[in-house]
């Protein structure tokens, strides 16, 4: 028996054909458990980053309260007036400091007092909270 070597055989072609999809089968099932397991590390450090670290709530003059809770690089106020905002960490020579983008809005805490300053206003001010 002679072998042609440059004509397909059907037997050839059916190989070729079940090589073709066993190889596009494994880089699917490869790009799915790649793509799971990146999920599973966004989710991890997702939950490590927005892990409550504590909160608080503050009394403030003229009747306004302030309730903060916070994270590890930001704090989320929800303000007397219905105000709700997200700060994030900030530069402070004592206590916490959290600010806006442009630091219009910041909110300073060190122990258990607390004040806001709305540009040159302090518009929260001689703000406590219980230990």
């Amino acid at each position: 028996m002679k072998i042609n070597w440059k004509k397909p055989t059907k037997y050839s072609m059916i190989i070729a054909i079940i090589l073709y999809l066993a190889t596009f089968a494994l880089a699917f099932y490869l790009g799915q458990m790649w793509g799971a397991s990146n999920a599973i590390l966004i989710e991890c450090s997702n939950s490590l980053e927005e892990k409550q670290i504590t909160s608080a709530f503050f009394t403030c003059d003229n009747e306004k309260t302030i309730n903060a809770i916070f994270f590890s690089d930001k704090a989320e106020l929800s303000l007397s007036d219905g105000r709700n905002m997200i700060l994030f960490s900030a530069i402070s020579a004592s206590g916490a400091r959290y600010a806006n983008q442009d630091e219009s809005f910041v909110f300073w805490n060190k122990g258990n007092t607390a004040f806001i300053q709305e540009g040159d206003d302090t518009t929260y001010s001689n703000c406590l909270t219980e230990n």
